[in-house]
């Protein structure tokens, strides 16, 4: 059980990091 929602936290920082690199990259894109 523990196992699992450490992989789950894993897997949802890994997409939030990606998102907001997503978002940087757009920023200074539009900038």
């Amino acid at each position: 059980m523990k196992k699992e929602t450490i992989s789950m936290d894993a897997k949802l920082m890994f997409l939030w990091m990606r998102w907001i690199s997503q978002l940087h990259n757009h920023n200074h894109l539009e900038t």
